[in-house]
């Protein structure tokens, strides 16, 4: 029996234990005003939307006009420990799942390309809200914490998403959904250092989330306790503490260590034309280059 387009990418994805979804792009302009309802309502700052969400586009690409259909994809991720060397010490810390991608976009944009050639149809990245899109999907679901879950995969999971001009024939487009093991679980709430998951809504307090604070430049607040920093971007507590991670929570993969060279040229905050190439190559083979401004302070205070 030939197997169909949906067996076929299935048969692929299931190589990197992936799951997926497919939407009509007729969703799109449902996905923006999704977004712009928040705004609307009050529930994010027009600050935040235009650092998070200003660069989406709620449109097929140039490339693919006539797209049909998005695809968006699920794969499990590791959090990856990081031991960094400095002054005869060794200081550990992690990056959390979901902030390395380069590879994994790679790999999901292949897989598509060589089972969609076979109908002469062509796939394309897809800049959208992904967390949103796999809600919408029924691919995941809302967690308390505004994360979203995936059946098997928990919270430690990398979405990518993909317009193709191929038509499939499942549109899984839903209502957002919140796991349902939430409504009587506050485990996340009390364990946010920023105390930023409210009770009343889905939407955290985004803004004031550790996560945030870690990917933007400033001065983190006076009176964040300073065990809170565990990570060099982002943050797990509420992830760490969720009984839906249970059983992928302690998953990592082998630690990358920095050397003492290495730790320094990040401390002084050397420019990035004059670090080492070893040094170079880990924080692009981490996608950790976009948040290399922050990597001295976001250190320095793990540190203490």
């Amino acid at each position: 029996m030939m197997k169909t387009i949906p067996n076929l990418l299935q048969s692929e994805l299931d190589m990197i234990h992936a799951q997926f979804r497919t939407v009509s792009t007729d969703h799109l302009s449902e996905l923006s005003e999704d977004i712009l309802q928040w705004k609307s309502d009050g529930l994010i700052t027009e600050k935040f939307f235009q650092q998070n969400y200003g660069d989406f586009r709620f449109q097929p690409p140039a490339e693919i006009p006539d797209a049909r259909s998005i695809i968006i994809i699920a794969i499990p991720q590791k959090s990856i420990p990081l031991i960094f060397q400095y002054k005869g010490k060794h200081y550990d810390t992690l990056i959390p799942p979901t902030y390395v991608y380069a590879s994994i976009r790679a790999t999901c944009q292949e897989m598509l390309r060589k089972v969609l050639k076979k109908t002469n149809h062509s796939v394309a990245l897809a800049p959208l809200p992904l967390k949103l899109l796999a809600v919408r999907s029924g691919l995941g679901r809302y967690g308390r914490n505004n994360i979203c879950y995936v059946d098997g995969m928990g919270s430690f999971v990398r979405l990518q998403g993909f317009y193709t001009d191929y038509e499939f024939d499942a549109d899984s487009w839903q209502e957002k959904e919140m796991m349902k093991q939430c409504t009587e679980c506050s485990l996340c709430r009390q364990a946010c250092p920023m105390k930023c998951i409210p009770d009343d809504r889905v939407l955290i307090h985004a803004d004031h989330c550790l996560t945030y604070l870690n990917e933007n430049e400033g001065d983190f607040p006076k009176g964040l306790n300073p065990k809170a920093h565990h990570a060099i971007v982002g943050c797990m507590r509420c992830q760490q503490v969720c009984p839906q991670n249970k059983s992928v929570v302690h998953l990592k993969e082998r630690p990358i260590v920095f050397s003492e060279e290495e730790t320094t040229m990040i401390l002084q905050k050397t420019p990035r034309d004059k670090i080492s190439p070893s040094l170079s190559k880990k924080l692009l083979d981490l996608n950790l280059d976009e948040y290399y401004v922050l990597l001295s302070r976001n250190l320095s205070v793990l540190m203490k």
